[in-house]
């Protein structure tokens, strides 16, 4: 009998300590119209944030509130969770009004509707989700690469452009994000280029750059964006994506942001973002004074 209460023990912690192993407070899943993803909410102790690429086109929630709670006469939440969300952009939070809540959220994102199925779990919730084309499900093989679709390397840059506030708020978010702000100086007869700050999100195979472009004349020069250039010693990278007016002032500078994503022949971007980075943009022929 006390060896059987013994093996009973032992059965019990090696449970619980797979039980602890097992529960992620952050996790990855890779976007899939087709499938319904469980999330485990708090109600006390926090909040999820729940995060997409980029910008979440629109919520349809059931039994969710979105950003007020109404409240009925005896004081009890008319709904079972609060969803905090503002229109642009790509991330919300979430918490359970109840115990043992339950609900529904179809998120409108890139044209495509995906489905959580909310519950209440206090002691297991989860704190960061973050979704991407490359998840813990997902593949990630060098022959069956695809760049991420223009929606999502605009969501980078916008990423990028917050990772300071992300990284203080939501480390789990950017936690496969390397930055680099290492300045790279690129000179040519007509203007400089900067390379001031570097982003790599690793699970996207993109980099995400600022750049500073200093005109050295007395003419606006003009350059078109799309065509930009990044080398390291004899591999060219070029922008899938630009924030820039493709303009640089007379005697002044211009800031743009640039998102690099698969090489010219189709693979994987494995460049790292500390890398000494050239920059080469194709000025236009016509200039304005």
């Amino acid at each position: 009998m006390k060896n059987l209460q013994i093996i009973l023990t032992i059965l019990f912690f090696s449970s619980a300590v797979y039980a602890v192993e097992k529960h992620k407070e952050i996790v990855s899943y890779k976007l899939d119209s087709k499938r319904v993803f469980p999330i485990a909410t708090y109600q006390k102790q926090g909040v999820t944030t729940v995060m997409f690429p980029g910008q979440v086109e629109g919520i349809a929630a059931g039994n969710v509130a979105i950003n007020k709670v109404h409240y009925k006469i005896d004081g009890s939440p008319s709904c079972d969770f609060l969803l905090s969300f503002q229109p642009g952009n790509y991330y919300f939070s979430i918490r359970a009004l109840k115990s043992g809540a339950s609900g529904t959220v179809n998120v409108v994102y890139a044209r495509n509707t995906y489905i959580l199925k909310l519950q209440e779990n206090e002691h297991n919730a989860m704190s960061t989700v973050s979704f991407s084309d490359n998840g813990e499900n997902g593949e990630d093989s060098e022959r069956d690469f695809s760049p991420p679709s223009m929606a999502v390397l605009k969501g980078l840059m916008s990423k990028a452009k917050s990772f300071d506030i992300l990284k203080k708020k939501y480390p789990g978010a950017v936690s496969q994000v390397t930055v680099c702000d290492n300045k790279c100086i690129s000179e040519y007869k007509d203007y400089t280029a900067t390379v001031l700050k570097c982003w790599r999100f690793n699970n996207y195979n993109s980099l995400v750059f600022l750049v500073e472009f200093k005109n050295k004349t007395k003419k606006t020069l003009r350059y078109n964006p799309d065509k930009t250039i990044f080398s390291v010693l004899d591999k060219y990278l070029y922008s899938a994506v630009a924030e820039s007016t493709g303009t640089i002032p007379a005697n002044s500078t211009a800031l743009a942001f640039f998102v690099v994503s698969s090489t010219p022949d189709g693979r994987k971007n494995k460049f790292a973002a500390d890398n000494d980075w050239k920059v080469l943009i194709k000025l236009k022929n016509e200039s304005v004074k």
